[in-house]
């Protein structure tokens, strides 16, 4: 009897792409593995990176050279040898290019396809990758797992995979961010930000696929608005380099420095109470698979200002402001009107509670456990 016997199939779930910060796909990769666990019909067995704990609680093995594009793309054989090595009935991936996997079927888990939009700052050899090779490269997959009804969308509008092989199984909020009540906690990050006054948050790395500078924008155009003026912008998470430099370099053309705070990677006791102290979220990327944040500020009766683009029309829906993409004035406006006090106001969080509603990890890992199982089961082709 192999190891995928009374307690379900072992599934390989390749966490190599994770580097130890915050994320989406770590936030999934952990809210899955610990719901999944949880339920206990497929076995987990994740690959990391060697020296790393990316996925604290779950059952993970160091597994190398398989961190970058090129490495992964070149990994199969070592790969297939892990999957004998445990029995595994299924390959995991979250991140491309697949190997050539010939042990266990694949199923790849999609976030968003911004590598193929001619308007996001993508380097030249991924942009011709997924136009040239990505479509031959998915043909490898079993399944391919959306994040969202929009990244669904996405891939049959590039038809670079069979339609029928595309399965929803959307994202949640960050299980332990949550409201914090206690005011010495949001004090505490208040007098580490050195900030008194009503601040407008965005979570995620400063990085250009983020339009860090539209969110300046954005707030630069609430503080010349009535009931604006006091308004700073809080970015939560890690900073390239070059996108810091720019952001700097703007903040000071608009006179924007002195509202604005940098806080860099936070914990999730730190991020649930910059989220709880703040008077509104803003997410500005055009790019959005999902938007795990947007849901934390759901649950935590934030009111959210997003642009309508990606997947923020379906996560934000009505429980919240959509602004067309670009329009700097019309995001400032909103988060003018997101952050007064009113029975408009009320009205969308309420909404927004009820709209958070819809995501469960749980729910979800039903679903995939569903789908690796038949995966599992299917006989091999050839």
């Amino acid at each position: 009897m192999t190891a995928a016997g009374a307690r379900g199939p072992v599934v390989l779930v390749d966490a190599t792409m994770l580097d130890g910060g915050p994320g989406g796909a770590a936030t999934r990769l952990a809210a899955l593995g610990a719901a999944l666990a949880a339920r206990g019909d497929v076995q987990l067995v994740h690959l990391v990176r060697p020296g790393l704990d990316p996925l604290p609680g779950l059952r993970c093995e160091p597994f190398a050279g398989a961190d970058t594009p090129l490495r992964r793309a070149f990994a199969g054989r070592r790969l297939d040898a892990a999957l004998v090595r445990h029995g595994a009935s299924l390959y995991a991936a979250a991140a491309l290019p697949l190997p050539s996997v010939r042990a266990a079927p694949i199923a790849l888990t999609v976030h968003d396809l911004r590598f193929l939009d001619a308007e996001e700052d993508v380097g030249l050899a991924r942009r011709l990758w997924g136009r040239r090779r990505l479509r031959p490269n998915l043909a490898r997959a079993a399944a391919v797992v959306a994040v969202s009804e929009h990244t669904a969308g996405e891939l049959r509008r590039h038809a670079v995979c069979d339609a029928a092989r595309v399965h929803v199984i959307p994202n949640a909020g960050s299980p332990l961010v949550r409201r914090v009540d206690d005011p010495a906690a949001i004090a505490a990050l208040r007098r580490r930000l050195q900030w008194n006054a009503r601040y407008v948050l965005a979570i995620g790395p400063l990085a250009r696929h983020k339009r860090p500078l539209f969110l300046l924008e954005a707030v630069a155009a609430a503080r010349a608005l009535p009931g604006g003026a006091d308004l700073g912008l809080v970015l939560a998470g890690r900073a390239e380099p070059a996108a810091a430099e720019a952001f700097a370099r703007r903040a000071r053309e608009l006179g924007m420095e002195s509202a604005v705070r940098l806080t860099g990677p936070l914990d999730d006791g730190q991020l649930s109470a910059a989220l709880s102290g703040a008077d509104a979220l803003a997410v500005a990327s055009a790019c959005e698979g999902f938007s795990i944040p947007v849901v934390d500020g759901q649950r935590c009766d934030v009111p959210v200002v997003g642009v309508a683009a990606g997947a923020l029309p379906e996560i934000v829906g009505e429980g919240g402001w959509l602004v067309p993409p670009g329009d700097a004035r019309a995001a400032g406006a909103a988060l003018v009107a997101a952050v007064t006090p009113g029975a408009e106001r009320d009205r969308r969080l309420a909404l927004a509670r009820e709209l958070a509603a819809r995501w469960s990890w749980e729910r979800s890992a039903e679903r995939l456990a569903a789908l690796w199982r038949e995966l599992a089961r299917a006989p091999r082709a050839g």
